[in-house]
């Protein structure tokens, strides 16, 4: 198994050997990795659980296409993320994260940004949703 760091060397690689890199939009370049902790709350969200901020680079996989993308914020059923192309809702992706984790997301948004640059979002799927740690008893 690679320690942390030589897998976010292979990671990073893989990242930029992708088939497209999103391209993210000018105004954002400055204070996108700025964002941490719970994002902004809304009166009138229609939202079940409360997303936060996770801004990192990650990869969107879906059999020979790899897309480098960029993940903005997520929560407990979901990940919004910055593409480089338009994605179809119900479709389904490999979202791998820098850490190595995979989890598999059905598409339910997107939204052209810019050029090459698409704000979707997507379900985490059963099987492959995030899991809190669990406690190991003595």
């Amino acid at each position: 198994m690679l320690g942390l760091s030589a897998q976010a060397n292979v990671i990073s690689s893989a990242w930029e050997a992708a088939d497209e890199r999103t391209a993210m939009p000018p105004s954002a370049m400055g204070s996108f990795f700025a964002a941490m902790g719970a994002t902004p709350r809304c009166a009138v969200s229609r939202r079940s659980f409360h997303r936060y901020y996770m801004r990192s680079r990650a990869l969107l996989i879906q059999g020979e296409r790899v897309y480098a993308v960029y993940t903005t914020d997520v929560s407990r059923h979901g990940v919004g993320f910055l593409a480089p192309r338009q994605l179809l809702p119900h479709e389904r992706w490999t979202l791998q994260m820098f850490s190595g984790a995979k989890y598999e997301v059905l598409i339910k948004r997107c939204r052209r940004q810019s050029n090459q640059c698409f704000a979707c979002g997507g379900r985490f799927t059963p099987a492959s949703a995030p899991t809190a740690p669990s406690a190991s008893l003595p």
